[in-house]
């Protein structure tokens, strides 16, 4: 389908919706907010207080998604403790939490608490396929989390919180438009009514957005988002959530540039013809029952379909025979594409002072995979890739995923202010290759099995000094098995690859002091990591997995937020982290060993700083500093990216039910590079975006 029947389906629907919400009115009564502790679901998958969680963990609010009109979502993750999401452009991105800045399976993607892929399929782009513009709250747990989760939860865990059905008529509808070619429609309903069968809500929120022409070549990108939740109150124990969430993206890709032409026009692009298709529904269903004061049970089942069809520029490479380049160019086209069916139910019970949650899950996702080799002609004058030819096709492969698991968690509230928190997981995970191709070393390996099963435990504690003091430490272990890429997308002997295994503690603070104008939180970890698969570029430029033998990360995240005056609401927030990763025992061959170097694109410090000014009651000003410290972009620690800190101005006017925003991004114009590699012994810069205004206008109806 075309942009143009993408957008006339998205607004018909939404004009539908509208008017039907507006037809089931029958009160006209405000929506009413109370205000009380921070209640996170995502360290239990159930709500608590923060207070009562011994784990690193931050909640960004529906306030401040609001306030912040973000066009990506690191916009809003980067204001949290230990959190650096790098923008690769039209929503592509990498993600660093006590991590490098990396596209490693090391982290967990949630929505409603339900992974938004299956294991063995991760994408470091995945955050495209959320709908922001349907999200309530996000939680970030930073540490692993495989006690709950599984695999993956290393790094993080971050939970996107849909948002629920308002209990009167509202809408919205806004647009937004930017100096570099962006723009935005975005609309959103929303009622409750009741029924002979109980109460229903329902909400729906979309956008549709487009970047054209713009300080970069090949780059434009269009997207659509739909987010439809429907909850049904049967009676006061029982209530059911139904979600519905499609998102379509496709964007050219620009790829990156050497050293003289990101420094001299970093505009400029070689590409002309990589792309990137992706389609992602899921579906989900979830019934909670309460039995009694004690006790209540959740089933949640789910479907996931998603395709991934590409020319990636990052495919793209110099041929190499014997360590020398040959001239000539090759790439290759993929096709990935998995549909999901799984189940999760949980229990939990209280007694006494302890609280007990066991639970059970199984996903079962068919993955399908096709790659093309392609012979790529290149213009040796202007250095462009100005077409490609298709060569041969390399892959042609189903895998079917299964992933099996039991947990449980215990909070014993051992003394009135000591809190007590252990929990397992036990995870069975089976990949079952079948080659549709003849197996030789083009084609790869033969029909196979592989399967991986891991316990994952978890200690901690929150002792709570005193009502605005809270002291807590937690042990945790996680594992990553091998990606389906890693061990079926190259060799035609699958890679004896093993899982790896990561032991974390940390040991944090939060407080509320000052007469809570001042609230933070201050987190010490020591992450050791063992077998983690990393991506091994080898002398004739290609690439395959490869088994670290031990990794360590190690640092400090703080962040806080300091209420400088009651005049005029004055505010000012702080995140930030100081940390080294390095690898302790890597020895890529016999004449290479990185051992106790620094793993690349790991700045040893980044944070951000924001200004927050009313100067009337109608009226957000704020200015917003982010910083990135130098880091090495290449194993042998010889190659350096300098850092670079940006300045970003916003301005948000609320009146009744209209709505105009403005803001500054790189209001200094610094130019800088939103990620660095190394190969064939030169730097590769992707470049971030120049000065760049945008404006937007909403209105609210029945707000």
């Amino acid at each position: 389908m075309n942009t143009q029947f993408r957008l006339s389906v998205l607004t018909t629907a939404c004009l539908s919706i509208t008017y039907s919400s507006m037809a089931l009115a029958e009160t006209s009564a405000q929506d009413q907010t109370k205000t009380l502790d921070t209640i996170v679901v995502t360290a239990s998958r159930e709500g608590e207080s923060i207070n009562n969680t011994p784990a690193a963990i931050s909640k960004i609010t529906s306030q401040d998604i609001e306030n912040k009109h973000a066009t990506f979502i690191g916009q809003l993750l980067n204001q949290t403790p230990g959190v650096l999401m790098n923008d690769l452009g039209n929503e592509q991105h990498m993600m660093s939490i006590r991590q490098p800045i990396t596209t490693s399976a090391v982290y967990q993607y949630l929505e409603d608490g339900i992974s938004i892929r299956p294991v063995g399929v991760f994408n470091h782009n995945a955050l495209y396929e959320v709908n922001l513009a349907g999200i309530d709250s996000i939680e970030i747990l930073r540490g692993p989390a495989s006690s709950l989760y599984g695999s993956n939860a290393i790094g993080g865990t971050i939970n996107f919180l849909t948002k629920a059905p308002s209990l009167t008529p509202t809408a919205d509808l806004g647009l937004s438009a930017s100096s570099e070619g962006y723009r935005r429609l975005d609309f959103g309903a929303s009622n409750t009514f009741d029924t002979e069968y109980g109460e229903h809500g329902l909400r729906l929120s979309a956008y549709a957005s487009d970047r054209g022409d713009s300080w970069q070549d090949h780059a434009e990108s269009n997207k659509q988002s739909v987010t439809l939740r429907h909850d049904w109150r049967i009676s006061d124990a029982t209530q059911i959530k139904n979600i519905f969430s499609y998102n379509h993206l496709k964007t050219d890709m620009t790829g990156s540039l050497n050293a003289e032409d990101f420094n001299k026009r970093p505009g400029y692009s070689y590409q002309t013809f990589t792309y990137r298709e992706v389609d992602s529904t899921r579906l989900s269903s979830q019934i909670n029952h309460q039995w009694n004061d004690q006790q209540q049970s959740q089933l949640t089942v789910y479907y996931r379909d998603n395709t991934t069809d590409q020319n990636p520029s990052y495919n793209i490479r110099t041929d190499v025979k014997d360590k020398k380049p040959t001239g000539t160019y090759s790439g290759q086209t993929t096709y990935n594409a998995f549909q999901s069916y799984g189940l999760n139910l949980q229990h939990s019970i209280s007694f006494d002072q302890v609280k007990l949650i066991v639970g059970a899950m199984a996903d079962h996702s068919p993955n399908q995979a096709q790659t093309n080799d392609i012979e790529v002609f290149r213009d040796p004058n202007t250095l462009v890739y100005t077409g490609y030819k298709q060569r041969q096709l390399l892959r042609d492969f189903k895998v079917d995923v299964n992933n099996q698991a039991f947990y449980t968690q215990a909070n014993w509230q051992a003394l009135p202010n000591l809190n007590l928190v252990g929990g397992a997981r036990y995870d069975w995970i089976s990949y079952d290759f079948d080659n549709k191709l003849v197996p030789s070393k083009v084609t790869g390996a033969p029909d196979g099995k592989r399967s991986f099963h891991k316990a994952s435990p978890q200690l901690g504690f929150v002792w709570n000094i005193t009502p605005e003091l809270d002291l807590y430490s937690n042990w945790s272990q996680g594992f990553v098995p091998p990606e389906v890429s890693s061990l079926y997308g190259a060799n035609l002997v699958t890679p004896d690859l093993k899982e790896a295994t990561f032991n974390n503690i940390d040991a944090g603070l939060r407080f509320k002091v000052l007469d809570d104008r001042l609230d933070g939180e201050i987190t010490l970890y020591r992450l050791q990591g063992k077998d983690e698969v990393l991506s091994y570029t080898k002398p004739d430029n290609t690439r395959e997995p490869r088994n670290a033998g031990k990794t360590l990360h190690q640092g400090i995240e703080i962040g806080g937020t300091w209420k400088l005056s009651e005049r005029y609401d004055q505010r000012l927030k702080v995140s930030g982290s100081i940390a080294k990763h390095e690898y302790k025992e890597f020895q890529p061959s016999s004449t290479l060993n990185y051992s106790d170097n620094t793993m690349p694109s790991s700045p040893k410090s980044f944070g951000t700083i924001e200004y927050q000014i009313k100067p009337i009651p109608a009226l957000l000003l704020s200015a917003e500093g982010i910083y990135v410290g130098s880091y090495w972009i290449n194993d042998a620690n010889t190659e350096k990216y300098d850092g670079h800190t940006i300045l970003n101005l916003r301005a948000n006017y609320r009146k009744n039910a209209y709505e105009v925003y403005g803001q500054i991004i790189n209001a200094a114009d610094v130019h800088y590079a939103e990620s660095t590699s190394y190969s064939n012994n030169q730097a590769s810069y992707t470049p971030a975006a120049p000065r760049t205004y945008l404006l937007g206008l909403r209105y609210h109806f029945g707000k």
